[in-house]
């Protein structure tokens, strides 16, 4: 099993817009569960102290195998929600871990 952890720093939003980009990117991404071969779970956070060194939102994905986190990465339908959410970030890290 593959953990794909993913952070970002959301561009300057109203507090209103930023809960609901990271409502809607939640549904879209947890959409694809039993949709991508091989995804196992979804989970999106909210950043919840508002510390200026913090990143805004994290996600932990699960998935069956390497090929499998490389299948969701190209998933036309992981793409689309990549599409519309990265106009919206101005930081990313990520790490890939076995668990």
């Amino acid at each position: 099993m593959i953990q794909h952890t993913v952070m970002w720093k959301l561009v300057e939003l109203t507090d209103p817009e930023r809960d609901a980009a990271i409502d809607r990117f939640r549904e879209d991404l947890g959409a694809l569960v039993g949709v991508v071969p091989g995804l196992v779970s979804v989970a999106l956070t909210p950043d919840v102290r508002d510390v200026e060194s913090n990143f805004d939102v994290a996600l932990i994905s699960i998935h069956e195998s390497r090929e499998a986190l490389a299948t969701y990465q190209s998933h036309p339908a992981h793409v689309a929600v990549g599409t519309w959410w990265g106009s919206l970030v101005a930081q990313r890290g990520a790490v890939d871990s076995e668990i």
